[in-house]
């Protein structure tokens, strides 16, 4: 069977919970989603490839179609009550073997190491030293599966922040940098970041949750 949805004007990360929860239907065969922005198109295309679907994008003008398929075209969907038991239990397992195996990420949170950045002198040190942390980790040949930032966290991605440069050095290394879109809205700086590097809050947690270790700086 195949789903058309319009996901339009839904704020981050509502596209991608709904998109999911179609694909989620083993009985739904194909999705096409209309979304209204390139970061929407690059959550759709993540969603597909952590579930080992087809997908591809066209734009229209104002908006964009995602279209994403199952690479066996649906086809088990209508054999035996057998088989699909036995796709059911392939799947579980893979459910399962996600949560673990997803290396260390590094979730931060705020544009400062730890707390107690409460008055300006404070917080300017604060950011150095998180700066450092970063230059540490890129120095010292650890390398972190993912960096994640959300809340004030994104202000790192500021092509005029102190760390904008560290962050670029992993992810040239094969770290994977993302930031929350919705927190870059809020705080101004959604132009200054690459699409590609924009994620959601439902990413953000299957990182976190597939992740043998989290550090939270």
């Amino acid at each position: 069977m195949k789903k058309q949805v319009d996901l339009r004007g839904l704020s981050c990360p509502e596209p991608v919970l709904r998109a999911k929860k179609i694909i989620d239907d083993q009985t739904v065969s194909s999705v096409e989603a209309l979304v209204d922005s390139e970061v929407n198109v690059q959550n759709l295309e993540r969603l597909a490839r952590s579930q080992n679907l087809h997908v591809k994008n066209e734009s229209l003008g104002d908006h964009f179609r995602v279209s994403i398929d199952r690479k066996d075209g649906g086809n088990a969907l209508e054999d035996h009550k057998s088989e699909h038991a036995n796709l059911q239990a392939a799947k579980s397992q893979v459910k399962t073997e996600v949560t673990r195996g997803g290396g260390t990420v590094v979730f931060i949170s705020r544009d400062t190491f730890g707390q107690g950045a409460d008055h300006e002198k404070d917080h300017d040190f604060s950011n150095n030293l998180l700066n450092v942390f970063l230059q540490t980790i890129q120095q010292s040949g650890l390398k972190p599966r993912a960096i994640l930032m959300a809340n004030s966290g994104v202000k790192l991605m500021d092509p005029a922040s102190a760390t904008y440069k560290v962050l670029s050095d992993l992810k040239d290394g094969g770290t994977t940098v993302l930031v929350c879109g919705l927190c870059l809205d809020y705080y101004g700086l959604k132009e200054k970041v690459p699409v590609e590097q924009v994620t959601n809050m439902f990413a953000i947690c299957e990182y976190l949750f597939a992740a043998d270790q989290v550090i939270n700086p």
